[in-house]
């Protein structure tokens, strides 16, 4: 471990940093790094680590192990699936049948706020609301992993050993919901940290604004810039680096259902940023509804302003402002279908064909200008109008695959063929890149698709490429649905509900929370205590008495 006094030494200093450079370096070059794009040195990392000598985080360790799941599964076109966890109660059933853990905002935002507000997924609870969360599982994951493996020592035999049955693998790797960041990059930084240091092994971080974030199946969705998000996940790697963490990077874009950009400066959004077409337009929406405001209007009145306001601007997307101008001017249909066939094949969603470019190409087929102006329908906010889509989502998904290691579109429908066309768009430039698939309990899955179709969706999506996917929320709705039926069942039934629905399928089902106690890790503290105190403890809380002893005869 280098001292302050080497840090003052220049030589002995240059060496230290010059030594973990070719470390880091050494660690960049390993398989698992081979897809991954970073902007920065090794040398740029090695001088922010300190004089601290590297860790290794238990989360890294988890992490490796994560990326191993997920390796294999692309191998074998098969899929980690799973869904988002409450508890330490659900995260040790998790473990007996599934090889991920998620843990949603939106659940913590509604069950877990540290600030103990719940409220709707806006991203506004505290930003330690989810690493807390993460924290929580975690430590009830290795607590249960070292009473497990504690029992299974004391086997004096194999045949003992065996029938404690098949032991189960409670370090399910965590894979937690970094929404957009919480504020800016040194936010991001910040948050990343947070999860590296409570036990997640992946995050995923969204391209919506940070200060107007919303559920990504809420209306109102605004994203950020293409670059800005960039930063955000080359923020993260960086953060990771720093703390020689392996942390799987899951890229999400809400941009397929947006209709708002924060900001027009990247111009592989300009090709979705709608404009108005009416030249006529006296005042931008803004105005429009400043005055009517100060003229007494207010809620539905101004909303009425601002629809016939729409109405009247004729809000397009610049290549269908083209194509109008074209079919309304003198020109043959075959001349006019030529134009457009033109303008289409140099501008289109995945050409990152800058405004600027493509009015010049425009005035240039056309022989005349096009009005078109994106700064008249800003909203009170002052966001522009954007108009995602699946082809929106495909051009951020390839922006951002080379600094994350999953990437995922959220969608509004289980659409397999959009999930087709989202794959085919992702891997025609990045044919290797692992993608992820949120199995949302905001669809209406009954509506979506046919109970046949419901059983082989997830095993499809896995064909395409999907092998990381979760229902973000199975966690709440299968706890509403079981507490809501024994309450239910209890009011109506008393002891026979809980004796018969709840501890008799305990028993026939081998859950292991049946005998709570055991479950809790209490035996395991007796031996903990028993070790502290030569063997012995009068206070042993598995000792003569406890009511456990009743189970046994059925089990």
């Amino acid at each position: 471990m280098p001292t302050i006094k080497e840090a003052n030494n220049f030589a002995a200093l240059q060496e230290k940093i010059n030594q973990d450079a070719q470390e880091i370096e050494q660690w960049w070059s390993q398989p698992r790094w081979k897809h991954t794009n970073r902007i920065y040195s090794a040398r740029d990392i090695a001088v922010r680590r300190g004089t601290f000598p590297a860790l290794t985080y238990p989360s890294s360790v988890v992490a490796q192990k994560l990326y191993g799941v997920l390796a294999e599964h692309n191998a074998n076109k098969t899929v980690s699936q799973t869904f988002g966890a409450l508890d330490p109660v659900q995260v040790t059933q998790m473990a007996k049948y599934l090889d991920t853990i998620y843990v949603s905002g939106w659940q913590c935002s509604s069950t877990a706020s540290t600030s103990n507000e719940p409220g709707p997924d806006l991203a506004d609870y505290p930003m330690d609301t989810v690493p807390n969360k993460v924290e929580h599982l975690f430590k009830a994951q290795q607590f249960h992993d070292r009473k497990q493996w504690e029992a299974r020592a004391h086997a004096t035999s194999e045949e003992e050993l065996k029938q404690l049955g098949p032991a189960t693998d409670y370090l399910t790797p965590i894979i937690a919901d970094a929404d957009a960041g919480h504020g800016g990059l040194t936010a991001v930084y910040k948050l990343t940290k947070m999860f590296i240091e409570r036990g997640a092994a992946g995050i995923h971080m969204e391209d919506q604004t940070s200060t107007n974030k919303k559920c990504g199946h809420m209306a109102g969705r605004c994203v950020i810039p293409v670059s800005e998000h960039v930063s955000r996940l080359v923020t993260i790697r960086m953060c990771a680096d720093v703390m020689n963490s392996d942390l799987i990077i899951v890229a999400r874009t809400d941009s397929e259902a947006a209709t708002l950009i924060s900001s027009t400066i990247d111009t592989r959004d300009h090709y979705f940023i709608v404009g108005a077409t009416n030249e006529n337009l006296k005042l931008s929406l803004v105005e429009t509804l400043n005055d009517a405001a100060i003229k007494g209007a207010s809620g539905d009145e101004l909303a009425r302003v601002e629809k016939e306001w729409c109405e009247q601007a004729g809000l397009k997307l610049f290549h269908e402002a083209f194509a109008d101008k074209v079919n309304k001017s003198s020109k043959s249909s075959s001349e006019k279908k030529r134009i457009i066939d033109e303008f289409n094949a140099k501008v289109g969603p995945l050409t990152e064909t800058s405004h600027r470019e493509a009015r010049a190409l425009a005035e240039s087929l056309l022989g005349e200008p096009i009005f078109f102006d994106w700064e008249l329908p800003r909203v009170r906010e002052g966001l522009y109008r954007y108009r995602g889509g699946t082809q929106c989502a495909v051009m951020r998904a390839r922006a951002f695959a080379p600094y994350a290691d999953l990437v995922w579109m959220e969608s509004n429908y289980p659409d397999y063929e959009q999930a087709v066309e989202f794959a085919a768009g992702v891997r025609a430039q990045y044919p290797d890149k692992w993608l992820a698939y949120n199995l949302s309990p905001s669809f209406n899955w009954q509506k979506a698709m046919s109970v046949d179709e419901q059983y082989t969706f997830i095993n499809r999506l896995g064909q395409l490429g999907y092998i990381w996917q979760f229902i973000t929320l199975a966690g709440l709705h299968t706890t509403a649905l079981a507490i809501n039926n024994f309450s239910r069942d209890f009011a109506q039934n008393g002891m026979k509900a809980y004796a018969q629905n709840v501890q008799l399928r305990e028993m026939e089902e081998g859950v292991d929370v049946l005998k709570h106690q055991k479950w809790s890790g209490a035996e395991y503290i007796d031996g903990i205590l028993k070790l502290a105190q030569g063997g012995v403890s009068a206070t042993a809380a598995m000792g003569e008495g406890v009511t456990e002893e009743q189970f046994k005869s059925k089990l």
